[in-house]
């Protein structure tokens, strides 16, 4: 494991202390915690806002947020994002299909 060093707020370390309390924790593994369910959590946010702005498509957004294209669609429906599929992509499956 690698030491980061980085600079905290006198609330942010009473936050820290509180959830270490609270888990029964070290300090040290809180903040590994915390830090990666928020860096997973805002890499699924930027995936999201990225697919939402056309920039990325479903598998994009997956990959970004380093999901599988199943757990990026249940994201998206869990939070309401609306697919990018429209009547054309829906005209052009239905045509394929022919």
């Amino acid at each position: 494991m690698e030491n980061v060093t980085t600079r905290m707020s006198d609330e942010e370390l009473d936050l820290v202390e509180r959830l270490a309390d609270a888990s029964g924790e070290s300090r040290s593994e809180a903040v590994r915690k915390a830090v990666r369910r928020g860096a997973q959590e805002e890499l699924v946010r930027l995936a999201l806002q990225r697919y939402r702005e056309g920039e990325v498509g479903m598998r994009g957004a997956a990959d970004l947020a380093g999901l599988t294209i199943g757990e990026m669609m249940a994201e998206a429906n869990d939070r309401g994002v609306l697919s990018n599929y429209d009547e054309a992509d829906l005209a052009d499956d239905v045509d394929a299909l022919r």
